[in-house]
């Protein structure tokens, strides 16, 4: 089970419990640098682009205001339902909290774990998770990890599909203090990464991170 999906299996009772209890990821004790963060999307309302489905996270940073243009070329305004894509789609910088060892992974990796996930929440919000994990490669186990969820969109009308990839996967094991930049094809859900690993200094749970820039994604409205 992955770290997103995790969520999905407990109740809003536990949810509420979850997000008070010290020591989980991405609690509000666990300030995260993105200063775009805000109350989590409500559970129980959430959709995947095939299946409808319950996500829960206790911390959901926005997308950049502007981050996203519409482009509606061939859509039918008469039809019942109708197909558009969103291009320009990006997160924030995103630097999950620190939950192991001290701050300084000291030119041994970290070898990161990333999951991205989209949902549409409260029938018209375009989400997206985003699950880091950072890990030293060696003793003292430096380790930083969280999932932020990001608001990517908000259409005028319920969405009721997403056409395409709804989840994305990525490992790779940092070895120098340069940011670390990835692409991808378009037939991926992300485009492109920009990770943050090891610096010259303290880093984890203050630099290493990650901003998630995605491919234009088809969504069908209502």
């Amino acid at each position: 089970m992955n770290h997103i999906a995790f969520f999905r299996s407990f109740s809003p009772l536990a949810l509420a419990l979850l997000a008070v209890a010290p020591g989980c990821v991405a609690t509000a004790a666990d300030t995260q640098v993105d200063s775009l963060a805000e109350d989590a999307p409500a559970s129980g309302s959430a959709e995947t682009g095939s299946d409808a489905a319950e996500l829960a996270a206790t911390e959901a940073p926005l997308a950049i205001e502007g981050g996203a243009e519409l482009s509606t070329d061939g859509a039918d305004g008469d039809a019942l339902l109708s197909p558009s894509t969103l291009v320009g789609l990006s997160t924030g910088f995103y630097v999950p909290p620190r939950v192991g060892g001290d701050a300084e992974y000291d030119g041994h990796g970290p070898s990161v774990s990333l999951q991205v996930e989209l949902s549409v929440f409260n029938g018209n919000e375009l989400w997206a998770a985003v699950y880091m994990d950072a890990l030293e490669t060696k003793s003292n186990w430096t380790h930083a990890a969280g999932t932020a969820w990001y608001r990517l969109y908000t259409a005028s009308r319920p969405i009721v599909e997403v056409v395409g990839p709804v989840d994305f996967n990525h490992t790779y094991t940092d070895t120098d203090h340069a940011h670390d930049i990835f692409t991808f094809a378009p037939d991926n859900l992300v485009n492109k990464l920009d990770y943050v690993g090891d610096t010259k200094g303290n880093e984890a749970g203050t630099k290493t991170g990650v901003r998630v820039y995605f491919n234009p994604i088809s969504i069908v409205t209502e």
